[in-house]
């Protein structure tokens, strides 16, 4: 009786820990790179303030079967800059990103926390959504896949840094890399 119990409940877990047929098993994003900056606000200083933040993909996901084998979409590296004047946030436009490879697109877009204790901040509370488009051409077949992930940052928790007297501030990742959790979208 008990083992019966207990094969049940092993098989019924199996099945729900098991990828989607067709869905590759993902590691997770990294942010390996994350610094803000915004300026003291003092004339002839610059008066931009911007995110740069490196993301990579380190899985190799199938794209497809060809006569040679089966081709990959190999993991991918992106530099993403966003970049405003104060006053004028971009939240919600995406932008894109310059990535390491010709078969993937990159994006970000600057969102406001879900979870904010606070204002947010462009520069000390905000979270970024990244999207990953890889495209190849095989054989009798094109193949797109999209993988979006989020990842939320505020100064005392993922960001460390400090601000001087003349009103500059910087902050960069506490503790890279930066887990981020994708999921494909198409």
């Amino acid at each position: 009786m008990y083992t019966a119990a207990l094969l049940t409940t092993l098989a019924a877990t199996a099945v729900s820990a098991a990828v989607l047929p067709g869905r590759a098993a993902l590691e997770n994003w990294e942010v390996t790179a994350l610094g803000t900056h915004s300026p003291s606000g003092r004339p002839g200083n610059d008066p931009h303030l911007f995110i740069n933040a490196t993301i990579n993909d380190p899985n190799t996901i199938p794209a497809g079967e060809q006569p040679t084998g089966t081709a990959v979409f190999p993991p991918s590296t992106a530099q993403c800059n966003i970049e405003w004047l104060s006053g004028e946030t971009p939240w919600g436009v995406e932008q894109p990103c310059t990535s390491s490879t010709t078969y993937s697109t990159w994006t970000v877009t600057l969102e406001k926390p879900s979870n904010a204790s606070g204002t947010p901040s462009g520069t000390e509370n905000f979270a970024l959504q990244f999207k990953l488009v890889d495209y190849v051409h095989l054989v009798g077949q094109e193949v797109t896949k999209v993988y979006e992930g989020e990842g939320e940052f505020a100064v005392g928790g993922a960001l460390t840094g400090q601000c001087g007297g003349s009103g500059v501030c910087n902050w960069g990742l506490k503790s890279p890399p930066y887990a981020i959790v994708q999921y494909e979208t198409e």
